[in-house]
């Protein structure tokens, strides 16, 4: 999948909790549903928005009418830890959230999320905290994302820079899949693959 963007600009809303494992973002006993039915994104936190009767619970964040439509995720430590089910990033991506930001996450999700398009940005503790501060007193208030500069801004004129994989980073901006990167330089592969027999002809059964 790909997904092309320099700048995101979007209402963002904090998740204040630590450890957020993959089991909260997708209950494993939805793991057996098809995507293709289109109801991953009623699964995204389910356990936190819904009760037993699957009645909104109205103290949890994402069921606040001011951040409705949030494209962005500010989270707090260890974000997204535990196993590496793909319905994890599934379900963020069909609930309409494309990026993430946050003081860590699980070691294995910022490394597979971005091949789905969906987009990881760890900033320090601080940073976090600010940027949630920010919002929590502004409900429903926009981010801006800027990937090529590496900064977030916010509507109070904050301003934070972040570090990101290169690599990565061009997938986002270029919006070119792994697959299609590689191609770029099909001509560099192709002029490799025909040295290859004359520099390691035992490899060909050659030389011997």
């Amino acid at each position: 999948m790909t997904v092309h963007f320099e700048v995101l600009k979007a209402i963002a809303v904090p998740i204040a909790m630590d450890n957020v494992d993959t089991d909260q973002i997708f209950p494993s006993r939805f793991s057996s549903k098809d995507r293709a039915d289109g109801k991953y994104g009623d699964y995204f936190l389910h356990d936190q928005r819904f009760d037993k009767n699957g009645q909104q619970n109205k103290d949890f964040i994402l069921n606040d009418v001011r951040y409705r439509g949030a494209k962005i995720i500010v989270a707090s430590k260890n974000y997204a830890c535990g196993s590496a089910r793909p319905g994890a990033i599934y379900s963020h991506l069909d609930y309409g959230i494309c990026a993430i930001v946050s003081e860590s996450f699980g070691s294995v999700f910022p490394t597979v999320a971005y091949k789905s398009g969906l987009l990881t940005i760890q900033v320090g503790k601080d940073t976090a905290q600010q940027i949630r501060d920010a919002l929590l007193c502004n409900p429903g208030s926009q981010i801006e994302i800027d990937l090529k500069d590496q900064f977030i801004s916010l509507e109070n004129g904050q301003r934070f820079h972040f570090e990101i994989d290169h690599f990565i980073k061009t997938m986002f901006v270029e919006g070119v899949s792994e697959i299609n990167f590689t191609l770029k330089y099909s001509s560099k592969i192709a002029e490799f693959e025909a040295k290859l027999p004359h520099s390691f002809p035992w490899l060909y059964g050659k030389g011997r």
